[in-house]
């Protein structure tokens, strides 16, 4: 029987049985991972550190024969300060969390994703502005997809199908309309802390979300309506 410790972004938590889940990670060398959690069900075993995106350490023992390794030992890498108890950044927690369930795959072994996800939990947590975070999250995951929007001069819509910023209106209405094109582009060179953003009015910042959700539905076909979504709407403010 092998034990070994690995850190990892929690994903998701599932019912296995009565007392126990399985709990899926996201790990910097294995991609994601999922685990059997004995006991699981239990708060005394584990606290707050299931929470969506908790990053923590798991010792685990692995048994010959056996497809989920066991958890043996949870605990948190990084304690949340101010995410627990406000509810705005709560809502773009679940969001990114349900994004990332729709686009990362089983096994994909990409440390410069976990990187990015665990340095924007912690950004996120720190943040004072938050207003453009959920699209800027968007954006820059695409970087860590293989699907990052290029740039071309004179580019002025974006071409959803394309993924590519054009300079005419594409021959189909897969496209984004030139104000909103900008605002892209705009938050594309931004640092996800919000330390340079622009300040954007309510509903462009709805629209360019929007649109960037409608590239990854394009670009995934399995990419599920957010129930997060409908949340994190009623808490967007100017």
């Amino acid at each position: 029987m092998l034990t070994g410790t690995v850190e990892g972004i929690v994903l998701q938590k599932t019912d296995y049985s009565d007392t126990s889940i399985i709990v899926k990670l996201l790990t910097p060398t294995e991609g994601v991972k999922s685990f059997i959690f004995p006991g699981g069900k239990s708060k005394k075993k584990h606290g707050n550190t299931l929470i969506p995106l908790s990053v923590v350490s798991v010792t685990f023992t692995q048994k010959p024969h056996h497809n989920l390794s066991s958890i043996k030992e949870i605990e948190p890498v990084i304690v949340l300060r101010d995410i627990p108890f406000n509810p705005y950044k709560s809502c773009i927690l679940f969001f990114m969390n349900e994004v990332l369930n729709n686009t990362v795959k089983e096994q994909e072994d990409n440390e410069g994703l976990y990187q990015f996800v665990k340095n924007a939990v912690q950004i996120l947590d720190l943040s004072l502005s938050t207003r453009n975070f959920p699209v800027m999250f968007l954006i820059q995951l695409t970087n860590y997809l293989g699907f990052y929007p290029k740039l071309t001069e004179g580019g002025k819509y974006f071409d959803l199908r394309e993924g590519t910023f054009v300079r005419y209106t594409p021959h189909h209405p897969m496209y984004v309309s030139e104000q909103t094109s900008l605002v892209i582009m705009e938050l594309m060179a931004c640092k996800l802390d919000g330390s340079d953003y622009n300040e954007y009015p309510l509903a462009m910042r709805r629209k360019a979300l929007y649109e960037m959700l409608n590239y990854y539905r394009l670009l995934f076909d399995h990419f599920k309506d957010l129930e997060s979504l409908a949340v994190l709407e009623a808490t967007f403010h100017d």
